[in-house]
């Protein structure tokens, strides 16, 4: 991908694949090839922090389909982390009721109270909702979607420390801006 496409570029997935294919990031793609390793991703983190402030701020893009507290605690959490002010440890610990709150939509226990958050995106936040659902390759009803968003919170907040690394998993695209991703990472210096 030359510069010019990069800027040009309508497509964040694929701009984010390409940086993986160059310095710095492919080193440290290579060194997670294989978990696990006795790598601290911790060393790395200078190298992914742009990507992590991208998939951050992605989250703040999605806000409202983020229906549950645990979601957007955990996104400020990172977030805390990202500025100096919240420990790893305290971002780790509380993963645990992120992934939670994305799990509940796999094998809802309360289906009724599901259905008040499909119906309080949907009359507040329809046209965000109609964007991404004209973005995918396939039908989504709102209930995925908003699944969708909370695991993308949950792979955002921990984005780090996930191995191996590089790979993003494609139904995360849709919630993927390429001005946004402009914003924090800029075109690789081959």
């Amino acid at each position: 991908m030359t510069k010019d496409e990069w800027l040009k570029c309508k497509n964040a997935s694929l701009m984010i694949e390409f940086i993986w294919t160059q310095e710095p990031y492919i080193s440290v793609a290579k060194k997670f090839e294989v978990y696990p390793n006795s790598e601290n991703w911790m060393d790395y983190l200078s190298v992914e922090m742009p990507l992590f402030q991208f998939y951050l701020s992605s989250c703040r893009s999605i806000w409202s389909l983020l229906t549950q507290e645990e979601s957007r605690k955990g996104i400020e959490l990172a977030e805390g982390f990202v500025e100096g002010k919240v420990k790893w440890d305290s971002v780790s610990e509380y993963n645990w009721h992120v992934e939670g709150a994305a799990f509940c939509f796999d094998d809802p226990p309360d289906q009724e109270r599901i259905d008040i958050w499909i119906q309080d995106v949907e009359s507040h936040s329809l046209d965000l909702i109609n964007k991404l659902k004209n973005e995918g390759k396939e039908e989504i009803c709102t209930q995925e979607l908003l699944k969708q968003a909370a695991y993308f919170a949950d792979y955002a907040m921990i984005y780090p420390s996930i191995q191996p690394k590089g790979r993003l998993n494609d139904e995360y695209s849709k919630f993927l801006c390429p001005s946004l991703l402009r914003q924090f990472v800029s075109y690789p210096l081959i």
